[in-house]
């Protein structure tokens, strides 16, 4: 293959880009030095502007160990820290080199996988690329070949590479002499196509209102004029793909509430940093030539747009006549949900694909806070692409290799086949306590009647079976928030992760990911406790060492639940607990000491864990900055052998729990505690003195004070909190176990004072307190 030959051929695919408004992908199969004779001859091309006849006017990005083919004034040279910068950006080129992993000596066995394919940065660049842009990814030969090989395990890029068999995927390889097909296209097509284009587009930002460009992007823009003009606490969700004009019309509605405003407007806009708002503030500026453009912001004769980092806005809380937030699903839910509480006008724009690291799990959980707070909330989805085509090649190659196209199958309803039995079960119950017991019973029952099978499913089997492999993938991402491509090689090359599926006939209901950990070599482990190494995928034994104190944790095995998720139109049957249960008996079978868990705590997911025979021990001092929650690492022995040491570390969990309470725990979400106590089966177990329960009386008789008795009201609600759940206690726990002063309590739990809350403190004593002499 000549140069000459070369040159040509990405010509003409240039042309044929600009004339279907598509990107092209392109792969690059060789050494460096051919890779980098290839760059320089087709960059001449990609990076001029051909209509002007001017050259490198053209911008792009370059991802990898690639100096050599970044020039300064076109090319931006990224990497895996600082790409995400650029996702508001728009380029016309993008290098992207797949980088072999080099020996890592934390790795072994089948871990250790030859290529280091960072595919979330991937699939986030590949969405910066507009119409007629072209994304050059370069392998090296013996990645390629290591995939013939029977031992290769990079089942990714094996799936990668088949995906790029198909139609408008343009593999070169150095050995080739001849280059892929393209669409044949004689000039008079060209032509016609291109002004044809040129005209269309033109006609419809000039027919269309607002300086929209697709009349769906006039439907967003009138969606979120009316949360400005309509009624309050009515938030908009607004969401699209990539390349939709979602940001757009963000700063366009912005600029028609500003021209249109009849007294002096706040705008206040937030994302997770302010280089995603790059569209948005050139948007602003297009539209509103006489506005002030300044740093955080602009100024017009009507008002203002101001933008705040998320935890500025929800520290400082400024006034603002209407919030904005973009990339909604690149922020924590439960910040999303502060601003709930402190603003009653808001538009919530996001990118539902996994570009920023955000899954549609982002969709399910953010809309359920959404229908429990504001009920009238309204939503919107953009399907109609603007940067680039509807049928645009590269973006149907990125969703399909990286699953961001999977969808979540749908059932009927007489597919449901628990549910209807449940509630008259429970209303039979006397008690809380019978009717949790007589529900769970009338669950195992219901589900042994079906034919439920629990499956260990192996990478090459996903790889040979692609319904198989997006139906695992779809319910997994309803399980997490943050799911992103990069879960996808997770599950296909990490040696140590096992997958198992719950499903009826062929229908997956639900999904679980489990790594391998434990027994490592004793002298990793040493470096460990000398605070020199940490080792990747031993979360639970590392965590058991560090933070538990326990030095023999890596003599045993473990097998941890890196997720599990039940398809949404089950949950709550039971299933969860059954899949568990029967994943429990798969790696006994297999010799495995300890299964384990870490998770964001909240009770409601506690309380599953506890219910399925999991203890606590170890609950994160910080809050997670994802999530909001504390962390929370539950373990269950399976093995003889390891009874006795998951008595120790239940028993130091709950020996250091008061005092925590008091200190590093004394914000935590009160419900969460109470639940943390239930499950302290040694309190259940034990007896009051008799002593303790007179001060009790005392303090419930208003003998004495509240202060005089702390201690004997301590011991008993530490007992208490072993029974059946009563909201009313949660005023008690913040006060004597978390410490909380007075009038944090009253200003939490609406009490008008001291006296109200004095009160409401002596009549739940009281009233319990009956009960409790029975008892004892």
């Amino acid at each position: 293959m000549s140069k000459e030959m070369f040159s040509h051929w990405c010509l003409q695919l240039q042309q044929q880009t600009q004339v279907k408004r598509w990107r092209s992908l392109v792969v690059l199969v060789g050494d460096a030095a051919w890779t980098t004779e290839q760059l320089e001859t087709s960059l001449t091309l990609f990076l001029s502007d051909q209509e002007s006849g001017e050259t490198f006017q053209k911008q792009g990005l370059v991802y990898g160990e690639l100096t050599h083919a970044c020039r300064s004034n076109q090319l931006i040279l990224v990497n895996r820290k600082n790409y995400a910068q650029y996702l508001g950006t728009e380029q016309d080129v993008i290098i992207f080199a797949v980088e072999s992993k080099g020996n890592n000596k934390d790795d072994n066995d089948a871990r250790n996988i030859e290529s280091d394919f960072d595919v979330d940065a991937f699939a986030a660049l590949s969405g910066t690329l507009v119409a007629g842009g072209v994304l050059l990814l370069l392998l090296k030969p013996s990645q390629v070949e290591q995939l013939n090989h029977a031992q290769s395990q990079d089942y990714f890029l094996q799936r990668f590479m088949l995906q790029l068999t198909g139609e408008h995927c343009y593999v070169i390889k150095q050995e080739n002499t001849e280059l892929p097909a393209l669409l044949s296209l004689n000039k008079a097509v060209q032509a016609n196509a291109i002004n044809n284009a040129a005209l269309t587009t033109a006609d419809q930002v000039t027919s269309l209102p607002y300086g929209c460009v697709t009349q769906e992007q006039v439907l967003a823009v009138e969606a979120m004029l009316k949360v400005l003009s309509g009624h309050r606490d009515r938030p908009l969700v607004l969401t699209a793909d990539r390349g939709r004009g979602k940001s757009s019309a963000l700063a366009l509605a912005a600029c028609q509430m500003l021209l249109n405003a009849k007294q002096p407007l706040k705008i206040m806009i937030t994302a997770a940093s302010k280089p995603a708002l790059k569209v948005f503030f050139q948007q602003v500026q297009k539209h509103l030539p006489d506005a002030k453009v300044e740093i955080n912001g602009v100024d017009h004769p009507n008002g203002s747009i101001v933008f705040y980092a998320i935890d500025v806005l929800l520290k400082e809380q400024p006034e603002a006549s209407i919030m904005m937030v973009d990339e909604a699903a690149a922020l924590p839910v439960y910040l999303l949900q502060q601003l709930l509480g402190h603003y009653h006008r808001l538009i919530f724009a996001t990118t539902i694909h996994g570009y920023e690291g955000a899954g549609r799990g982002f969709s399910i959980k953010f809309r359920q806070v959404l229908q429990r707070l504001m009920p009238n909330w309204r939503k919107m989805h953009i399907n109609e692409a603007i940067r680039w085509a509807s049928d645009d090649p590269l973006e149907q190659f990125v969703f399909a290799s990286c699953l961001l196209n999977a969808k979540l199958p749908h059932y009927p309803n007489n597919f449901l086949f628990i549910n209807n039995a449940i509630p008259k079960i429970k209303s039979e119950a006397k008690d809380g306590a019978e009717s949790v017991a007589n529900k769970a019973q009338a669950q195992s029952v219901l589900l042994s009647q079906h034919n439920l099978i629990t499956e260990l499913v192996t990478p090459p089997q996903l790889l040979q079976n692609e319904r198989l492999l997006q139906q695992v993938f779809s319910v997994l991402v309803t399980a997490h928030y943050q799911t992103s491509p990069s879960d996808v090689k997770l599950l296909l090359n990490n040696g140590a992760i096992s997958l198992f599926v719950l499903k009826r006939e062929n229908d997956i209901l639900g999904v679980a990911m489990l790594m391998r950990e434990g027994q490592a070599d004793e002298k990793l482990v040493e470096l460990i406790r000398e605070n020199q190494r940490r080792l990747r995928d031993q979360f639970l034994p590392q965590s058991l060492l560090m933070h538990c104190g326990i030095k023999e944790s890596f003599n045993y095995s473990y097998q941890r639940v890196m997720r599990i998720a039940i398809h949404p139109q089950f949950q709550g049957q039971g299933l969860g607990r059954h899949f568990l249960s029967a994943i429990e008996r798969h790696i006994t079978v297999r010799g495995t000491d300890f299964i384990g868990a870490s998770f964001a705590a909240n009770a409601t997911l506690l309380k599953f864990w506890q219910q399925s025979g999991f203890a606590v021990a170890r609950v994160g001092f910080s809050k997670d900055k994802a999530s909001g929650e504390h962390s929370c690492l539950v373990t269950k022995a399976l093995a003889p052998n390891a009874s006795h040491l998951q008595q120790v570390i239940t028993e130091q969990f709950y020996q250091q729990l008061p005092y925590w309470l008091t200190d590093e725990f004394s914000h935590m979400p009160v419900k969460l505690v109470w639940q943390l106590l239930k499950a302290n089966t040694e309190l259940k177990a034990s007896v009051l003195a008799r002593d303790t329960l007179q001060s009790v009386n005392d303090f419930a008789s208003g003998q004495r004070q509240f202060s005089s008795c702390i201690y004997a009201l301590h011991q008993w609600l530490l007992k208490h909190c072993t029974e059946q759940f009563n909201p009313d206690v949660l005023p008690l726990l913040a006060r004597v176990f978390q410490k909380n002063s007075i009038e944090k309590v009253c200003q939490q739990y609406d009490f008008t004072g001291k006296k109200a809350l004095n009160q409401h403190l002596v009549n739940y004593i009281s009233a319990h307190q009956t009960l409790t002499n029975k008892q004892y």
